[in-house]
Parts: C-alpha cells; sequence; structure tokens
C-alpha cells in the first residue's frame, strides 16, 4: 500500500514537472531577443535594407553592449552595440541612441516605420527606451 502512494507521487511530480517544462519552453520561444522579429517587436539589424542578422527588442534596453546577434547568418555573435544599420519597427514607438543609458543623440522611430539608418546614427546605437 505505501510503495502504491510513493509511485502515485513520483508520477505525479513526474506529470506536474512535464507540463511546467512544456509551459516554460512554449515561453521561451516567444520571448524577445531571440533573433526573429514578430509583429510586435522592434527589429535593428546589422547590416542595410533590413538585411542578415536582427536585434528583436520589445522593451527599452539601456546598454547593447551585452546584447549579440544570433542565428546563423554571418552577423551571429556579433555585438548589437554600435553594429545596426537598419530597422523595422512592429512595435510602438521607440527612441534610439548613440550611448549607454538613453544618453548621446536620440532619434525617434515610430510604430510601423522601417529603413536604413541615416549617416548620424548608422553603427552607433548603443540603447533604445520603448514610447507607448
Amino acid at each position: 500500500m505505501r510503495t502504491r502512494s510513493v509511485l502515485r507521487g513520483f508520477a505525479a511530480a513526474a506529470l506536474t514537472l512535464s507540463v511546467l517544462g512544456l509551459t516554460m519552453s512554449t515561453a521561451s520561444a516567444s520571448g524577445w531577443k531571440d533573433g526573429w522579429l514578430d509583429n510586435t517587436e522592434f527589429g535593428l539589424f546589422c547590416q542595410s535594407d533590413y538585411k542578415n542578422s536582427v536585434f528583436d527588442l520589445s522593451a527599452s534596453d539601456e546598454n547593447f553592449g551585452d546584447d549579440f546577434f544570433k542565428g546563423s547568418k554571418s552577423c551571429a555573435g556579433q555585438m548589437v552595440n554600435e553594429n545596426t544599420a537598419s530597422y523595422i519597427n512592429n512595435s510602438c514607438g521607440f527612441f534610439v541612441y548613440t550611448n549607454t543609458n538613453m544618453m548621446g543623440d536620440k532619434g525617434f522611430i515610430p510604430e510601423g516605420h522601417r529603413g536604413n539608418a541615416s549617416a548620424k546614427f548608422k553603427n552607433r546605437i548603443s540603447s533604445a527606451f520603448r514610447y507607448c
């Protein structure tokens, strides 16, 4: 009888852990900064004309110095800081800055806009602030 209760407890624990694992993997698959630009994110690309790897944001980021492009393209593994040439904004507005901590030159990218970074911002963006 005791053995049966212990086995039921193990089975319940295993089921709980498998459900928890499934929930956690689903949540991380839809996360930001995963290298996949979805319809609610702001994306910065390492090359002009939205080419190569993308850095996808859905919230502010004070310092791109600890962020890296993901994926299998040639920019994968490179630091995002001062290494962006174009953008697509599927989110609400974003301010971009040429220094960390939302300092330096500031530019605004409205919702729905896409384009190449101007000479003032190309390969100089270091932080971003989400403005909704």
